[in-house]
């Protein structure tokens, strides 16, 4: 159900899951013109067209709503990625550079498209954890494959692939969340991934296995 169409719908023809559906994308509507400070129950349930009743419950209290909009927003940031990787042929050390690469760019796009949104992920508004689960965290997932297969084609050595998903997930975010803020400008940022290369070994890997 589009939000639109959610707006306009009689409050007794939401099915159930329709009108938490609604929610969270109201939600992210909401956060992504005003920002996660100004997200609230109350402006949801307007938004949406039902009383703040409705909307307590599916979701008792904000913390809740945030929760629910960040699940789904990581969803999106993986879907994003994933796709980016995808669009990547071949099996050999040049792909897997070239997988390792789409993962850190689709990350900075995702949130130089939607900052507003990357704010509610990360900036202490979200109470959800990541990094720790990879098996409940298939983005941080995927950024270990892509490391397990650059070291699988020898594109790394393998003392720089231990705990090197840290390492790259905490330069890649802090490189952008510098952008988003304006400390930085847009244009540095393949110069981060450029030194994230270098620094574990990659561009020269690459080179000498071809």
């Amino acid at each position: 159900m589009s939000i639109n169409a959610a707006k306009s719908a009689p409050r007794s023809s939401y099915h159930h899951g329709d009108l938490q559906w609604a929610l969270i994308e109201s939600a992210i509507k909401l956060v992504r013109k005003e920002g996660p400070a100004r997200l609230s129950l109350r402006a949801v349930a307007a938004d949406v067209g039902v009383s703040p009743s409705a909307v307590y419950h599916y979701f008792p209290d904000k913390d809740a709503l945030i929760t629910g909009v960040a699940h789904e927003l990581f969803a999106q940031l993986f879907a994003m990625q994933q796709s980016a990787v995808q669009r990547v042929n071949g099996n050999s050390a040049k792909a897997a550079r070239e997988k390792f690469r789409a993962l850190g760019r689709s990350y900075f796009e995702w949130a130089h498209r939607d900052p507003n949104l990357f704010r509610l992920m990360f900036g202490g508004f979200c109470a959800i954890e990541h990094g720790k689960d990879p098996e409940h965290d298939p983005a941080f997932a995927m950024l270990q494959s892509a490391l397990d297969e650059l070291l699988a084609h020898g594109a790394i050595e393998k003392k720089a692939r231990k705990d090197a998903e840290i390492f790259v997930w905490a330069t890649v975010h802090g490189a952008t969340n510098l952008i988003i803020e304006g400390a930085m400008p847009a244009a540095a940022y393949e110069l981060i991934l450029d030194s994230i290369e270098t620094s574990l070994g990659i561009k020269s890997a690459v080179r000498a296995v071809k």
